[in-house]
Order: C-alpha cells, then structure tokens, then sequence
C-alpha cells in the first residue's frame, strides 16, 4: 500500500484530508521509500497537508536518513535543499548527517547552506564541529546567514560558547530578525556569558528603540548572572518606548531574588500607561519574592486593575511574596467573583497560602 499513499499524497487534486491520511500512513509505514513524497508535500501550499508530511518525517526517524543522505549528493540545489531541511526534522537522529552536511555550509548555493545551517542547529550539540564555521557567519554581511548561523549556535548551546564574543558584537545588527536571533542564542549559552554583561548593559542606551529591546532580552536570557546589568535595566523603566520598558521588566524577573534593588523603582512603574508594563512589574515582583514587600499596597492597588492578566499576576506576586502579604488577604478575597477562571483559581491558592 505504500505505493498508493504516495500516488495520492503527491495529486494536488485530490482533498486534503485524504493527502493528510496519506502523509500520516506513510510516516507509519517507516519505509524509506516514502521521504521524497514527504519531502514534496512539505512544500504543499495547504497548511494540514504541510504539517502532516512533516510529523511523518519525523516519525519516520533514522529509517529516513539513507535516502536523505543520498539526496544530499544531488546536482540539483533544491533537492540538496530539500534534503537538509529533511534532515533537520529528524533533530539528533540526523548526527550520522553531520560530516556531509558540514561539507555541504560552502555550497555555492545561499538556500542549500541556510538550510543546512539551520538542519546542523537542530541536530544540536551533535554538530559541535560546525562552531567556527558558524562564528564565521557571523562576521557576514548577509542578515540571513547571520540569523541562521545565531540560531545553529542557540541550538548546539553551551558548548558554543567560544562564539560569544562575536554573538555580542551582532546584538546591535540592524536587520531585526538577526539581531533577535543573536539575542536569543546568547541567552541560551546563559550563564557563560556573563563576562559579557558589561558591555551588553553599554548597549542599553542604544539610539535606536528595537536594539534597547533586544539588548534587555539578552541579558534576561542570561538570567541571574546578569545581576551587575541591574542599575542600568532600572534606568531604562523611563524609557519612551514601552516595548524597552517591558524588557527591562521582563530581565529584572529574570534575574530573580537578585535584583532586589530594583523594587522602589518597580513600584513606580504601577502607574503606567501600558499594561503589559503593569503586568510584567507584578510578575517581576514575584520572581524576586519576599524582598518585594514593601511593593504590598501597590499590588493591592492592582488586584483592581481593568486588566485580568495584571490582576493574576498581582495575586500571584502577593503570593509569592508569603507571610508578609497576609494584609491583602481580604483584597484578594474580593477576586472569588473575578470574570476570569485564572484569577479566580490564583486567588483561592492565594488565600489558602497566606492564611496557612
């Protein structure tokens, strides 16, 4: 029956939920035969149909590897592509692909090798040799090779950390989708990047709004080890932007206990204009937890606020706070009624913990 299911995977006339049937029976069939119909309705223009052929790849597992290995080989780019793409769906299973696809990051062709750079970041730590290859992407002048290559890194993780320096060089880079995967990477090297905070925290003051953003997104990542960033994350709670204010926020909670100098100054913050703002000062109140105390009266204030999600996240940060929020008590007794099952469910929790 394989035969059949790849015959009518591969007619665009035939209805899509046959297609999907069609894709789901060929990723139980495990047979290696199936991956290059997978591979063409990968490209389908319908979504269902697109995503089944890939959850059948995926589940085709290491029996889809010899015919993607051998596609890798082909003089036609697409296919090579094609391949690559293939492989990266089978994550760590594709580590016997690693010599070939490393051979394959100088193809002349700029789709083959952005594929295959972001097939070696899914592979992960197994596609450890490709890291000088990758800091080399960095140093490029094309926005999307830099991407790939931030996101290769982000997947391989810690053990790319000799690519930092350069990571950090990049946070600045004005094309955003670059820039964000710089970011993103450094914080999932995390704890090793610490020596870079300094020059990161720098950054915080940048002219230009997205890169402010995304230099407090990299230091959140770094989490707790980005403590010395603290002094300049708060002097950005004013910035004009309220997507750099909400950053900031957002890398003071990720920080934790840490950063419980920055509580006078979250407190300030209650009364801004964005909710989203308001939201992330309650939630970084309670990542830094019973230090936040003296915040009490202002997350009172908030339990009223016309925003559910602000109202959740100030229960839960009075929660977090413990013993010493037991005055919010009848405050948040008052949220039994709440419109929302989330702030009501926090609420009760809430009680019970405080009252305990």
């Amino acid at each position: 029956m394989n035969w059949f299911w790849r015959i009518v995977l591969s007619l665009d006339a035939v209805p899509s939920n046959f297609r999907v049937r069609a894709a789901e029976a060929l990723g139980e069939s495990k047979q290696p035969s199936s991956v290059r119909a997978l591979l063409k309705a990968r490209s389908s223009d319908e979504n269902y149909v697109s995503e089944a052929a890939v959850s059948a790849l995926k589940s085709l597992g290491s029996a889809a590897l010899q015919p993607l290995l051998e596609l890798l080989n082909s003089k036609i780019p697409a296919e090579r592509a094609h391949a690559a793409e293939g492989l990266g769906l089978l994550g760590k299973d594709a580590r016997p692909a690693v010599p070939q696809l490393l051979r394959l990051l100088s193809d002349k062709h700029m789709g083959v090798r952005l594929k295959v750079g972001d097939a070696l970041g899914r592979i992960g730590p197994g596609s450890a040799e490709a890291i000088p290859e990758f800091i080399n992407w960095l140093k490029d002048v094309e926005p999307r090779q830099i991407e790939v290559a931030a996101r290769a890194l982000g997947g391989i993780g810690p053990i790319a950390k000799d690519a930092l320096p350069v990571l950090v060089d990049r946070v600045t880079h004005p094309d955003k989708p670059a820039r964000e995967a710089v970011a993103e990477t450094i914080g999932k090297i995390g704890s090793l990047s610490k020596i870079f905070v300094p020059k990161l925290a720098a950054e915080l003051t940048h002219v230009d709004s997205d890169v402010r953003e995304t230099v407090a997104r990299a230091l959140g990542g770094i989490g707790p080890e980005a403590k010395a960033a603290i002094p300049a994350l708060i002097a950005q709670f004013e910035d004009i932007d309220r997507a750099v204010r909400t950053a900031c926020t957002k890398a003071i909670a990720a920080i934790g206990p840490g950063a419980a100098a920055a509580v006078p100054r979250l407190i300030d913050l209650f009364n801004d204009k964005d909710f989203g703002v308001r939201e992330a000062v309650c939630k970084a109140l309670a990542a830094i937890g019973p230090a936040s105390a003296p915040a009490i009266e202002g997350l009172m204030r908030q339990l009223q606020d016309d925003r559910g999600t602000v109202r959740l996240a100030a229960t839960e940060a009075l929660t977090a706070i413990g013993p010493a929020a037991a005055s919010a008590i009848p405050a948040i007794k008052a949220l039994s009624n709440d419109k929302y099952p989330s702030v009501r469910a926090a609420a009760a929790y809430a009680v019970e913990a405080l009252e305990s």
